[in-house]
């Protein structure tokens, strides 16, 4: 990721708020900007990976073609009924930074709406090691 570093500070550290443990954002690194030290955001892959065979696999995905001005949590809704899993769609597309603009004509893979649940099984189960 060019002109970005990785902060070595928590989110209670840098905003004096605590996350609750089912937080999302425990999930992600935060990041900064070089050229501008305000401007943060999060690495959505330090924790989950997508499994290569799922990603490649027909049965478990689709193609989302995006138009402009559609957003994560926009696709989230579209596809799953909730805009809170904007980040399967990020995260199944390798996205560093899912801040930045979506270009339109993009074409995304999505995992298939009965498939989901898989994430979340995958996730109770690491949490429960």
């Amino acid at each position: 990721m060019q002109g970005s570093q990785k902060l070595n500070k928590t989110f209670y550290e840098l905003t004096g708020i605590r996350l609750p443990q089912t937080s999302m954002l425990r999930l992600f690194d935060i990041l900064v900007e070089e050229e501008d030290s305000f401007v943060r955001f999060m690495n959505i892959f330090k924790s989950l990976r997508i499994n290569t065979a799922a990603q490649s696999n027909l049965l478990y995905y689709q193609t989302y073609d995006v138009e402009d001005e559609t957003f994560w949590d926009n696709i989230s809704f579209e596809l799953y009924g909730t805009p809170q899993l904007w980040w399967t769609v990020a995260l199944f597309n390798d996205v560093v930074n899912p801040y930045e603009e979506l270009q339109g004509g993009t074409s995304l893979k999505v995992l298939k709406p009965e498939f989901i649940y898989t994430l979340f099984k995958d996730m109770e189960a690491v949490a429960e090691l």
